[in-house]
């Protein structure tokens, strides 16, 4: 018992100083569009081609002891939505030269069709009039929402599940199709209401939910053609050897190459543990300066050294963290040349 408590006791000291160790940082990192398209479309006109929604028990609600059908709540200008924020989310990445939102859906009662597809003279005209060398169109929509209310006894746990699906299309500005993408996404909200209480705030009115997610779509679709920015998390090692300290300053000044001199000098002069970390964080370094080749190496390096460590040495966080990582800058580099592509052989 005494030998259990002592290696357990061991463990968590172990665990503890290893996060001591360790300080985490936001990195941001551009991301590749999933699809790339020709760097030629310099500019692109949006339109909202769909024909307004109709279907049966698009919205339910489940009771205790009963489903009710509503049928009275339509999103007409669903499609609208979705294409506003798309056309501000394109316009903020700066990917493209221009991106125009073409004034006024184009398919509505009365003279719209269901399930029409943008006539390529229609695709000339607006290229034409937009200066643009593609166009997108959302050719049709379809949502749902479902509310389902559980008697918990002392109070209601309700949830609303939101979901759609778009069609979208890119044109050239000879009509011809570039891509379609069927997008489908959801949306879930919940809480806990009292059994005498109003509706809570964190569950919206199902057409507030519905519009909520005509703009949530319409904000993820600009992924698939358009290369973004996110912010990333950064672990690395400020502890172990008294010159990381020294090389933590120098991070912070954003001097990233003297801290890798710092990092280099620890790992040729160090013990195994230090080396490993060293390693680590001169991966880091090369990554925040764009050198992935570099990174991927050094990542190696540390990676090996901390898998050749006992348990009583180096934690399995240690190893689980540069396992991930070295997945994360193998990744990058394969990102980089999509985005080398996409952006016309421009880093």
């Amino acid at each position: 018992m005494r030998s259990i408590q002592f290696l357990v006791t061991i463990g968590i000291s172990f665990l503890l100083i290893s996060c001591a160790s360790m300080a985490k940082m936001p990195l941001d990192v551009m991301r590749p569009a999933s699809l790339s398209i020709s760097p030629n479309i310099l500019s692109v006109v949006v339109v909202d081609y769909t024909y307004p929604f109709r279907g049966d028990s698009v919205n339910m609600i489940v009771l205790p002891r009963e489903t009710v059908v509503v049928d009275t709540i339509q999103v007409d200008d669903f499609g609208w939505l979705a294409v506003q924020a798309m056309t501000d989310v394109l316009n903020k990445r700066e990917f493209f030269d221009s991106v125009k939102l073409h004034h006024t859906p184009m398919n509505k009662p009365p003279l719209g069709v269901p399930f029409k597809t943008l006539p390529v003279r229609t695709i000339n005209e607006l290229a034409l009039e937009n200066n643009a060398q593609a166009v997108i169109a959302l050719e049709n929509v379809r949502y749902k929402s479902k509310i389902n209310a559980q008697d918990m006894g002392s109070y209601y746990y309700i949830t609303l599940d939101a979901s759609g699906e778009m069609l979208w299309k890119l044109y050239d500005l000879n009509g011809d199709v570039i891509d379609v993408y069927l997008q489908r996404d959801s949306i879930f909200w919940d809480n806990a209401m009292g059994t005498y209480g109003s509706q809570p705030r964190e569950v919206p009115a199902i057409r507030d939910a519905i519009e909520t997610l005509a703009f949530f779509m319409g904000r993820n679709y600009p992924d698939r053609i358009s290369p973004r920015w996110e912010t990333a998390s950064r672990y690395f090692y400020i502890g172990g050897h008294h010159l990381f300290a020294r090389a933590n300053d120098l991070r912070k000044a954003n001097n990233w190459g003297e801290a890798a001199k710092v990092w280099y000098y620890v790992y040729e002069n160090g013990n195994k543990l230090q080396k490993a970390r060293s390693a680590h964080n001169l991966a880091l370094s090369f990554e925040v300066r764009g050198d992935f080749d570099e990174a991927i190496a050094w990542s190696n390096i540390s990676s090996k050294l901390f898998e050749e460590m006992s348990p009583l040495r180096v934690s399995a966080t240690d190893k689980h963290m540069t396992r991930l990582y070295n997945l994360e800058l193998i990744n990058r580099l394969y990102e980089l040349q999509k985005l080398q592509e996409q952006l016309g052989g421009v880093n």
